[in-house]
């Protein structure tokens, strides 16, 4: 998929294809203990990624993954797709924002709008997923704000500062989309 540089706009934020010279700030979120919690639930495993390895997962060797960026086109976080499923034309999202001072208030919904309209109306997609871990609020408050459902739990699928936690999946369909 092909992302053209300001085809997608939200109020607040507009996705761009990542470049180069985001790789650095790539590379401080995930050092931050408390962005790698928020978009994964794991820490440390992902704040212990090298630079050469934040440039291969997220810039080399992923397609699908776009930078969010505001009005000012400064870069704010990140999101894309994965476990696509053509025959019934659905796919996983996932987004992070990593300036903690943003948080709650409204990017991340934002984007996501965004994001799906771009990916109902240009990819013919039918089928949205999202997945977060049963103590990320603010990523489940996003997600709901979207018009995602809450479809269903993960039993410990997470391991989260040293307990089990449920995993939590939310769908969104194109229908549902659309009569918002």
């Amino acid at each position: 998929m092909q992302i053209n540089r300001g085809m997608l706009k939200g109020e607040k934020t507009r996705i761009r294809p990542l470049e180069e010279a985001d790789l650095e700030r790539l590379y401080l979120w995930y050092s931050d203990p408390d962005f790698a919690l928020a978009v994964s639930g794991g820490w440390p495993p992902a704040s212990f990624l090298r630079r050469e390895e934040i440039a291969a997962r997220f810039y080399e060797d992923d397609p699908n993954r776009y930078a969010i960026v505001n009005t000012g086109d400064e870069l704010i976080g990140t999101i894309g797709f994965d476990q696509v499923n053509p025959p019934a034309r659905s796919v996983r999202l996932f987004l992070g924002l990593g300036s903690p001072e943003i948080w709650g208030l409204g990017f991340g919904a934002d984007a996501l709008g965004a994001f799906c309209r771009y990916l109902f109306e240009q990819c013919n997609f039918r089928r949205l997923t999202a997945e977060t871990w049963d103590g990320n609020t603010r990523a489940a408050a996003c997600y709901r704000r979207a018009g995602f459902v809450l479809e269903g739990t993960l039993r410990e699928a997470y391991y989260v500062e040293g307990r089990y936690r449920h995993g939590l999946i939310f769908a969104l369909l194109k229908k549902d989309f659309y009569s918002q």
